[in-house]
């Protein structure tokens, strides 16, 4: 039998971002700096937190990714998150759990186009000699102080970035309800780095996971990329599994 999340959003339907239309238009967001860092975590501390209709990975982890965009359509900000690693029937997943930015404009508008559960905070992207350091703080405390310790360089077809999915409120059929949104970037890659991850300071709480633990480090990557968030393409019932629940807004990427 396949494993399930044990996630019902639509019991808290107030506490989900709500989207005004499922029509967003794409943001380009070039030369971003990404840095990415896998955390395996017991699967115990995870398992209410994922959505009825999603897979749990295993084993289960975390990824903790903290992002500097010197462009946008709001200006150039910051951007820490916490996505738990899944699955959509047999495709990989990071199911958004929260997340930081560091502008007021752009935290509203991921949270009411794309369905981010996000905050306004500060986020700090560094780079040093022999390492890459990100940090986020939430109301002046520290809620994420990581790195990505002796990074080298390695291929960007080495690296590989899985699709987002966000809980949100948005109209279909005439009806707002509570869904999951996939978001999927696309990424051209101009320099990418592999090292050891680290994590000085972690809130679980903080990042809406009260009961995460981080265990052992995977891997992490730090890669200068041109990427976007694109027009949603696909919605999916949070109660039913994906085969079955998944509904296409727009035909493909090229719709945008």
């Amino acid at each position: 039998m396949p494993l399930y999340g044990s996630l019902d959003i639509t019991q808290s339907p107030a506490r989900l971002p709500t989207l005004a239309n499922l029509d967003t238009e794409a943001w380009t967001l070039p030369k971003a700096e990404m840095m990415q860092l896998l955390i395996e975590v017991p699967r115990t501390t995870t398992e209410a937190l994922l959505p009825k209709a999603m897979h749990p990975a295993l084993p289960s982890y975390v990824i903790l990714a903290v992002t500097k965009y010197p462009e946008s359509p709001v200006g150039p900000f910051n951007l820490a998150v916490l996505r738990l690693g899944s699955r959509a029937g047999v495709h990989p997943r990071g199911f958004l759990l929260g997340a930081v930015a560091s502008s007021s404009a752009a935290a509203e508008a991921l949270r009411t186009r794309w369905g981010f559960p996000i905050d306004v905070g500060e986020v700090k992207f560094v780079r040093r000699h022999d390492r890459i350091i990100g940090t986020a703080k939430k109301d002046g405390k520290t809620i994420l102080d990581c790195a990505l310790v002796d990074p080298q360089p390695v291929a960007g077809n080495d690296v590989q970035y899985i699709n987002w999915v966000t809980a949100a409120n948005a109209p279909l059929d005439g009806q707002t309800q509570p869904m999951l949104i996939q978001v999927d970037p696309k990424y051209t890659f101009y320099k990418s780095e592999r090292g050891k991850p680290q994590v000085s300071a972690f809130d679980a709480a903080a990042w809406h996971a009260p009961n995460v633990t981080l265990a052992d480090p995977i891997i992490g990557t730090c890669c200068t990329v041109d990427t976007d968030l694109p027009r949603i393409r696909f919605v999916m019932d949070p109660l039913k599994p994906v085969f079955q629940g998944t509904r296409r807004i727009r035909e493909s990427r090229a719709d945008e």
